[in-house]
């Protein structure tokens, strides 16, 4: 699959949060919830975000950057190499302004929702991942599918409260083919100011 491939199968379905397993102020000036959708994507403004990706067929590795502003505080934009994503938020939901939902209350095992392409089941709570960027805890997994005639799409994705997304990986068949996409979190934090930084140190 070629880059351009990639980064358009991501971005159409990303959303991330800020590196702290605590509240913290957020550009809206509201802390972030202990619970909620908002507990496992923080969304918080200016957060940077590397994701090592693998795609098959052709086993290619790539690097992911990801970067999170907050016009509003029920608006999020997610860019990456300049394409920018959309998401609306409130306090029980994170959906994509175009519609379909990447988490929505209850959080519980079972729970059901309408996604960005398919039906989405939330399938564990309580789970711990390690990727590159560290070991988390209190992470939730989904599932998302959709079934055609012409082909079979899966998505699975980690959120990580405090964090984000972990882990996500995107399985289709078509054609008798397989193709599968698979990111996993490198490392994150707020963006760097040089002219911050400039000042800070004088």
């Amino acid at each position: 699959m070629a880059a351009n491939g990639r980064l358009g199968l991501v971005v159409a379905t990303l959303a991330f949060g800020c590196g702290r397993a605590t509240p913290v102020a957020s550009a809206t000036g509201a802390p972030t919830p202990a619970t909620g959708p908002l507990r496992y994507l923080p969304l918080e403004d200016g957060t940077v975000f590397s994701y090592e990706t693998e795609t098959t067929p052709g086993n290619d590795h790539g690097l992911l950057v990801l970067e999170v502003r907050r016009p509003r505080p029920d608006t999020a934009e997610l860019v990456v190499a300049g394409r920018v994503t959309r998401l609306s938020i409130t306090p029980d939901a994170v959906s994509h302004a175009a519609g379909g939902f990447l988490l929505r209350a209850p959080l519980v095992a079972g729970a059901e929702w309408h996604g960005d392409f398919g039906h989405v089941r939330l399938t564990r709570v309580a789970e711990r991942v390690t990727v590159a960027a560290g070991t988390f805890a209190d992470c939730l997994e989904t599932v998302e599918e959709l079934a055609t005639r012409e082909s079979d799409k899966r998505t699975t994705t980690t959120f990580c409260a405090g964090v984000g997304i972990a882990v996500r990986e995107t399985e289709v068949e078509q054609g008798g083919e397989h193709q599968s996409e698979r990111i996993a979190l490198k490392s994150f934090g707020k963006r760097f100011d040089p002219t911050h930084a400039s000042t800070s140190s004088d």
